[in-house]
């Protein structure tokens, strides 16, 4: 398959363009269902889910103004605009990129402060006016980040391996890569890794002393080692693919500053790694969590929800404790 692939361009042109279609058609699709769901049901509207419609809406503008060009691009195989329009859309794609990871970062800090300092929960998020706050310094602090380019702080060109408007990783600033990658991503994956990491060990010491309680009163103590292994997969899972989705594009970048050299192929990977994220986000942040299955069954109309069976019951608790909403109505 991929020596007939390679014999025939065309046709490794139209798997690529049919790829970037169905991806761009899939982000689209669930991120606004969850913005929907939190839309739609009043129960939905916590502190926590506040960021991840943040987040959604980042993915959504990912896949509707950067996303269809970037198709364009791998049909046609070159840029057929304005470079004044290269240098928006390529400020578009960095605004909406560090959107989308200090939104992570802030809801893996929600998360952490809800479950580990939960005393300290009330005073950085005290409401959902303070959340919708948070949610504007992301947009400003993303700005902040993308724009210096236009201002000549680096130089912004098509780039003919990805096929996108994007940062001149070859000629640019150094200090700007430096600042951008080596400063913003490093800490917001030591931030994000750090967060989940104490999760999971206060759930952890949360169900060891539930079960020891438990065998002190003589009771048979509760199989919560069931709800250790949900937790550990969800961070795990959100710590993977953020590392996944974007350590990789910001490695090359940092690599071809640097003066090294990197096949085409690893460029033209680079933006389905970055894409991918807006396709993965509503899958952790909202099909992951049991509290937006069971929004997503009332829209679809199917499932039961009467039985509270066990692993409803342990879906719950990681709910509340992965996903917290309780305290978050006001």
């Amino acid at each position: 398959m991929s020596e007939t692939t390679s014999q025939n361009p065309s046709l490794s042109r139209s798997l690529e363009v049919t790829f970037a279609i169905l991806l761009c058609l899939a982000a689209l699709l669930g991120n606004v269902l969850v913005i929907y769901v939190i839309t739609k049901y009043s129960e939905m509207q916590t502190i926590t889910n506040i960021f991840i419609h943040n987040l959604a809406l980042a993915d959504i503008f990912m896949a509707t103004l950067i996303m269809p060009l970037w198709t364009a691009n791998l049909y046609t195989g070159t840029w057929n605009f304005s470079q004044e329009w290269c240098d928006v859309t390529a400020t578009i794609q960095f605004i909406m990129g560090a959107a989308s990871m200090l939104n992570m970062g802030l809801i893996a800090l929600n998360r952490y402060i809800k479950v580990v300092k939960r005393a300290l929960y009330i005073k950085f998020f005290p409401s959902k006016r303070v959340a919708w706050f948070y949610c504007g310094l992301v947009w400003v602090f993303s700005a902040i980040i993308a724009t210096p380019p236009l201002y000549g702080w680096g130089k912004l060109k098509f780039d003919s391996d990805s096929f996108l408007c994007n940062f001149n990783w070859k000629e640019g600033h150094f200090s700007y890569v430096l600042v951008v990658m080596g400063g913003s991503f490093n800490v917001l994956t030591s931030v994000i890794f750090f967060c989940y990491w104490k999760i999971y060990r206060k759930v952890k010491e949360s169900t060891g002393n539930v079960n020891a309680n438990a065998t002190q009163n003589g009771v048979g103590a509760p199989t919560l080692r069931h709800t250790d292994i949900k937790v550990l997969k969800s961070c795990f899972t959100v710590v993977c693919f953020f590392s996944l989705t974007w350590a990789p594009p910001c490695a090359a970048a940092f690599l071809t500053t640097g003066g090294d050299y990197l096949p085409t192929e690893v460029h033209k990977a680079a933006p389905y790694f970055i894409f991918s994220g807006s396709l993965v986000n509503p899958i952790i942040y909202g099909i992951m969590n049991p509290l937006f299955k069971d929004a997503f069954k009332k829209v679809f109309k199917c499932g039961s929800y009467g039985n509270d069976n066990s692993d409803q019951r342990h879906a719950r608790v990681v709910a509340i404790i992965v996903h917290p909403r309780s305290n978050e109505t006001r």
